[in-house]
């Protein structure tokens, strides 16, 4: 109750502030502002008491002072300038302490000297502490170098104050001076312990980093080593079984059933080729390197890939990319793009055209895909067209597209193109590969 009346003409500086060392600074000014608010008064009181008139003007028009910067502060008054104004108070106190009230030394002068110092240092940091303790000590050296002689002793207090007066001053500034201290050593013990508190959680994270670290790279080891093994022992037999139906569906071309098995076992081992060495790139972390590429070349050893299913579906491929037109990126990944793309044309198109195309712009290069099906639907391709990597919540979609489009979307980013899916005309859709020259 009495901390919250004390703290009360603070209230508004210390909304919002969580600098626990700003909160003391705040904190002081107050409990500082309340008690000079009493000794000034109990001051005036006693100067009153004791007749001696002038101290009791100079202590009425001090009290002034003090209300006025108490409802000032209490209305929100930026507690910085409020800090820099009681060093500009503490200040005229000194000098008219020395050369028109008391003309010379007294304790309670020289205290007001240690509150500016230490009030300066830490209400208003290391620069402002300096210049003001600086200039604290100026009125005393010029007092010095003017030519005035110091006492064998030095007095209590002003001239004409009764014990109890100089009792109050001196009470006052000591007070003062250990509230800085109190509360700047409170908040900086509680800085530390912060920092403390901050230091364990912090390691702990790191422990709990560190081991998620270590169990990540004993997963990524592990999936690196069955990638490999899949390569060897899947690929290596799809391999076979690609070459032997092929075989036997050219010795054999009119048993349907074997060139079916062979068209089958051919699109499973791309798909698998494809998908092992885009799971790999991804796992080994490579860097994407670039180099020059024939695209007219790239679009015919994919047309040849699934020349077969194009029979089936009865469409024909068109290579509209003339030859000459020279692209430069990573020929892995775009390979892996353009296999994707005419698959699912493809699939998509019956007794259509799938062709790839070309337009070359300044800054850019379309490389198209263009199929005469019933079209894509729209949610694909405004996912496509969009920034989102994630496939659309469709489960038709999902299941159309599955990984294939999802890999491609991704692999874009890699090799720094854009994709864009459009209506072809009259029918059917188009897929731009939009690389940066």
């Amino acid at each position: 109750m009495i901390r919250s009346i004390l703290e009360w003409p603070v209230r508004k500086q210390l909304v919002g502030e969580t600098s626990i060392l700003n909160r003391a600074r705040i904190k002081v000014l107050s409990y500082a502002l309340n008690l000079k608010i009493l000794t000034t008064t109990l001051l005036l009181i006693f100067y009153q008491l004791e007749h001696y008139r002038l101290q009791a003007i100079r202590a009425a028009v001090l009290l002034g002072i003090v209300v006025i910067y108490y409802i000032a502060v209490a209305n929100g008054f930026q507690w910085r300038k409020a800090a820099h104004s009681a060093m500009l108070i503490f200040m005229a106190i000194i000098w008219t302490n020395l050369y028109y009230f008391q003309k010379g030394f007294d304790l309670v002068t020289l205290q007001y000297l240690v509150v500016v110092t230490v009030a300066a240092f830490y209400g208003l940091g290391n620069r402002w502490g300096v210049i003001y303790s600086s200039l604290a000590v100026v009125p005393f050296i010029a007092y010095v170098l003017l030519g005035h002689h110091l006492a064998g002793y030095i007095s209590w207090g002003p001239q004409g104050s009764g014990r109890i007066t100089i009792a109050i001053q001196l009470f006052q500034n000591f007070t003062l001076i250990v509230l800085i201290n109190y509360f700047f050593f409170s908040s900086f013990y509680d800085t530390i312990n912060d920092l403390d508190s901050k230091t364990v959680e912090l390691r702990s994270s790191l422990e709990y980093l560190e081991d998620s670290r270590r169990k990540l790279e004993r997963e990524h080891t592990h999936q690196k080593h069955l990638i490999a093994s899949i390569s060897h022992d899947i690929k290596s037999p799809l391999r076979f079984l690609m070459t032997t139906t092929g075989r036997l569906a050219r010795n054999h071309p009119d048993l349907s059933t074997v060139r079916a098995i062979s068209q089958s076992s051919y699109r499973l081992y791309h798909f698998m080729k494809n998908l092992l060495e885009y799971t790999e790139f991804r796992y080994k972390n490579t860097n994407v390197h670039f180099t020059y590429l024939d695209v007219n070349e790239m679009v015919e050893q994919k047309f040849a890939i699934f020349t077969q299913d194009a029979e089936v579906n009865a469409n024909r491929f068109v290579n509209g990319v003339t030859p000459g037109v020279i692209i430069k990126n990573n020929a892995q990944l775009v390979s892996i793009i353009l296999h994707n793309l005419i698959d699912n044309a493809n699939k998509a198109t019956n007794g259509g055209t799938i062709s790839v195309t070309y337009q070359d712009f300044r800054e850019e290069l379309h490389l198209i895909v263009n199929d005469t099906g019933p079209g894509m639907e729209s949610t694909v391709s405004d996912w496509i067209n969009s920034e989102a990597k994630q496939l659309p919540a469709n489960e038709n979609a999902s299941q159309n597209f599955g990984m294939g489009l999802l890999i491609v979307k991704e692999i874009s980013t890699l090799i720094r193109a854009r994709l864009h899916v459009k209506p072809n005309q009259p029918i059917g859709t188009s897929v731009h590969i939009i690389f940066s020259k």
